[in-house]
């Protein structure tokens, strides 16, 4: 079996996408000031200083957003090799995960979602979701885990959807 490794963390988002990101953000809290100024300094009255709260709160999410998809986030990684799958990745404090294979009992890949369920021996189950991923990348990667669990003689459930309790 020929083995799989993606950086996730050298491509998340582009240049272009980030200066337009920031724009809206520059943008919207602008809005903000001259609604704010129009009311305050200038008192038109028929502004409500209140009004401005709508633009401030727009440029604050996608501020949000903004910084999500410019701050790099390092040593995000997904690897499927002989012995283990083993990743890290997520937007909130990405945690390392490693599996053996020789643990791992049955696999279930529902056929309309980017996950797979891998049950264990010991009666446990982990959901890998792969949502927040590209679509090339999710697909490649379950292609290869769904190989290499045929590969090592495992159990492969294919489903349309995975449960609510998954």
């Amino acid at each position: 079996m020929e083995n799989l490794y993606f950086n996730l963390s050298e491509e998340e988002s582009n240049r272009g996408r980030n200066i337009l990101l920031w724009g809206f953000v520059g943008l919207f809290f602008l809005a903000g000031v001259y609604v704010l100024v129009t009311s305050l300094v200038l008192g038109h009255k028929s502004i409500p200083a209140i009004l401005s709260l709508a633009p401030f709160g727009i440029s604050l999410i996608v501020s949000i957003i903004a910084s999500f998809a410019t701050i790099k986030r390092k040593d995000l990684f997904f690897s499927i090799d002989d012995d283990k799958i083993e990743f890290r990745y997520g937007i909130f404090k990405p945690k390392r995960h490693s599996f053996k294979w020789l643990d791992i009992k049955e696999l279930t890949m529902p056929q309309k979602q980017k996950k797979a369920v891998l049950n264990f021996k010991d009666g446990s189950s982990f959901v890998i979701d792969l949502t927040w991923l590209q679509k090339h990348k999710s697909g490649i990667i379950r292609k290869h885990i769904y190989h290499a669990a045929r590969e090592k003689d495992l159990n492969v459930n294919k489903v349309n959807y995975l449960s609510k309790s998954n």
